[in-house]
């Protein structure tokens, strides 16, 4: 099968070109899994967050039980109380054991298939005995890994869901438990509170402040890239400088993982129908990404339309982009500072040298030309105003 440079999901290193995972993944074992952690992965949009799930998911396989769920699965007649929410909880449980090829018939899966099957006089508190009784039983320690929890951020019952995790690490010297809970999504949990609908915010008090701090870079190194370059250069021998062409997408991208693999694939597949770069050697070259970037700034692809929507739901935020792009004021870096939270949160900004900056070139290109045009665009309309009125 012949190998490409993948946008459009979860990467497969049998499929797709991408960065080697190994040392990332053994980050995540030794310092969190293997000592027991609970925590939270949360980036912004298309940063990878799946697709380390499922390489780490793949990794810890052979010393633990690991049930990886994606909330996306999940409807909204699962969050209508608690018993629908526990139900299919479990259900999906279930099912993903099945996937690993743990029958619904083994022993410690029983309980909580009958649960599944008696939900409706049931709750939260049933479900989590039966996973204390499952963990008991279990050969192996099991670690939960649920991705996309943002998908349930603004349900009541999952907060008191988070609450009940909370209880049982907290006990788990005397009730078995989950030996390791990985949640992963764009909001962190301390933010939920940003997307409980205003009748739920009484009911946010910490759920899961027991979650540890998670502090590995999931950006591509330049390191990185130019591995991830070999390997497509011993395929397609373009005869490109590997090494300073990783260096130069790093330029662009500072490593965000979607914008690294978007310039890469448009090098490789839509700049050979370009004028001046029908040859491949051509395109793999400091022009080429030039090229690369400013085709791929006129895209209309989900990870700026995200940006946009994000901008207008937190002005504050925007204000601060605006300041920093179109005044070129200088914010000192304060985490504290919602604005700056979000900012980071969300993938948009980090960190340099003590002050507030855009997270990369390409998002810097980008917030410019958005705000440049819309500006202009209010400057017309203010000027045809002016003239109907006189």
């Amino acid at each position: 099968m012949v190998r490409y440079f993948n946008t459009e999901g979860v990467c497969n290193p049998e499929e797709h070109y991408m960065v080697p995972l190994v040392d990332r993944l053994e980050k995540i074992k030794s310092l969190y899994v293997d000592r027991k952690k609970y925590f939270v992965i949360n980036r912004g949009r298309q940063y990878g967050k799946t697709t380390t799930l499922r390489a780490l998911a793949e990794y810890l396989k052979n010393e633990y039980i690991v049930i990886f769920m994606d909330f996306q699965e999940a409807d909204s007649g699962d969050f209508q109380n608690e018993s629908a929410f526990a139900a299919a909880f479990a259900q999906m449980f279930l099912e993903v054991s099945a996937d690993m090829g743990m029958g619904r018939g083994e022993e410690m899966l029983q309980p909580l298939a009958d649960f599944a099957a008696e939900f409706k006089a049931a709750g939260l508190r049933e479900l989590f005995q039966r996973l204390s009784n499952l963990c008991k039983k279990s050969p192996r320690p099991v670690v939960l890994i649920i991705d996309e929890v943002d998908s349930a951020g603004n349900n009541r019952v999952f907060i008191e869901f988070l609450s009940l995790l909370r209880r049982y690490y907290l006990n788990r010297d005397k009730r078995p438990t989950f030996h390791s809970v990985i949640l992963a999504g764009v909001y962190d949990i301390k933010n939920l509170k940003l997307k409980l609908r205003s009748e739920m915010e009484h009911q946010y008090n910490s759920p899961w402040n027991i979650a540890a701090k998670f502090n590995l870079d999931m950006c591509f190194s330049a390191n990185q890239i130019e591995t991830m370059l070999s390997g497509y250069e011993d395929d397609h021998q373009t005869g490109m400088d590997v090494k300073g062409i990783a260096g130069e997408i790093y330029q662009y991208t500072s490593g965000y993982p979607y914008l690294v693999s978007a310039v890469c694939k448009i090098l490789d597949e839509e700049l050979p129908e370009k004028k001046g770069f029908e040859d491949i050697v051509r395109g793999w070259t400091r022009e080429g990404i030039i090229e690369a970037v400013r085709i791929l700034l006129n895209e209309n692809i989900p990870l700026f339309d995200s940006m946009v929507k994000q901008l207008e739901l937190y002005p504050e935020l925007r204000d601060v982009i605006t300041q920093i792009l179109y005044e070129g004021r200088e914010i000192s870096f304060n985490s504290g500072a919602k604005p700056v939270s979000l900012g980071v949160m969300f993938g948009f900004l980090k960190e340099k040298d003590g002050y507030v900056a855009v997270a990369n070139r390409i998002f810097e290109m980008y917030l410019l030309s958005l705000f440049m045009s819309e500006e202009a665009i209010q400057s017309d309309i203010f000027k045809k105003g002016s003239e109907t009125h006189y």
